[in-house]
């Protein structure tokens, strides 16, 4: 919500994404409580649509940081209770950062004192963070019904999906529609939650698309035996907004991609457990259940990773996309990884007499997130 005139009834659609639909407000003047009266209507009547391509699910406040302490504007608006969460958004945290800086260097000048240059942005950096908690965090939280979470954002302008700068925002985001969306919500959509629509429709963050990709991957095939079929469906695959899964492209696309993943995956040697592998030894006489796990991860993490390149390459055509699933089979550096990184799994829980939980939790596929998010970034060819 930012200062200047704005229709907050029209629809923003960001660029090459329909998925996401934002209304920006006027911003809020001092002592003009109509702005906030406005504002509030339009949350009030929106959070209550039945249909859910049409109904407001969260609101971000933004708030320039600077000098300023909290105005009335924030005080009238976390005054009363809304139908959605809100996040606040401090943003440009990263000039008032500068500002103090400068301010140190100037006063240290001004006293001939010398200057280190690391030193005093970390001071500075101390000091903004102190601002921040001090001045915009700390009271907002004191509000009668305060935001679900308060984040600063720096250097937007460098931003991109491999280096995120809107990485805490995005992350606090799903937390807040995790935690506020109730089981009847979730059923409405066959499961799906609203954390997870997110995550697809988002672009800003790339880790977060593998996140959630791995995440539904493990969930959809964790009490299964590798004699059925992998499901690929769902946020599973989906996540990645493809050609491939794009309702436009037709039924027939889907049952593509599907076809050439069994064809060039499913049964590859180098999958850990293979009798004809080279590393067949290490994971001889172990565990069973352990080692379905541990395959079943280790399939799950190259599919991700290979619908991730059918994403950031934008493959369209059958023949390009079985090349891509060839090469990743077969040639690719990060086919090697994940393979190392899951027989280390394996060998370090066989050691730890780990037991695989008889029921779904999403901290289960934490270890397998963390090894897809550090994949190698590698190039086909």
């Amino acid at each position: 919500m930012q200062r200047g005139s704005h229709d907050i009834e029209k629809e923003i659609e960001f660029e090459g994404n329909s998925k996401i639909i934002a209304h920006d407000s006027e911003g809020f003047e001092a002592g003009k409580q109509n702005e906030v009266d406005v504002v509030r209507k339009f949350i009030d009547r929106k959070s209550q649509e039945r249909d859910i391509n049409q109904r407001l699910h969260l609101v971000w406040y933004c708030m320039e940081m600077n000098s300023r302490p909290i105005q009335q504007a924030e005080k009238d608006f976390f005054s009363t209770p809304l139908q959605v969460p809100v996040v606040a958004i401090v943003t440009k945290f990263d000039t008032f950062l500068q500002d103090v800086q400068q301010k140190l260097e100037e006063s240290a000048e001004e006293e001939d004192q010398e200057v280190d240059d690391d030193q005093v942005e970390k001071l500075a950096e101390i000091q903004a963070d102190v601002q921040f908690e001090r001045h915009y965090k700390g009271p907002l939280n004191n509000m009668k019904h305060p935001p679900k979470a308060v984040v600063a954002l720096s250097e937007v302008h460098k931003s991109s999906p491999d280096d995120s700068r809107l990485a805490r925002l995005i992350n606090e985001t799903l937390k807040v529609l995790e935690l506020t969306e109730t089981e009847l919500q979730r059923k409405e959509r066959d499961f799906y939650d609203l954390s997870t629509f997110f995550a697809t429709a988002q672009n800003a963050d790339t880790k977060v698309k593998l996140t959630t990709s791995a995440s539904n991957g493990l969930n959809w095939n964790y009490d299964k035996d590798h004699s059925k079929p992998m499901f690929r469906g769902g946020p599973f695959i989906k996540t990645w907004d493809t050609y491939w899964t794009h309702p436009k492209s037709g039924p027939q696309a889907p049952v593509a991609l599907i076809c050439l993943l069994e064809k060039h995956l499913d049964n590859s040697r180098h999958y850990i457990g293979d009798p004809k592998s080279s590393d067949f030894s290490e994971v001889k006489g172990g565990n069973p259940d352990l080692l379905r796990f541990c395959k079943w991860e280790q399939r799950v993490a190259d599919t991700t990773l290979i619908m991730e390149k059918i994403h950031v390459f934008n493959i369209k055509d059958e023949k390009t996309l079985e090349a891509l699933i060839k090469w990743y089979s077969q040639r690719s550096g990060t086919v090697t990884y994940i393979r190392k990184e899951v027989i280390r799994l394996y060998q370090q829980r066989k050691s730890e007499k780990y037991q695989v939980p008889k029921q779904w939790s999403r901290s289960i596929a934490q270890p397998l997130v963390d090894i897809v998010c550090n994949r190698p970034v590698e190039v086909p060819g």
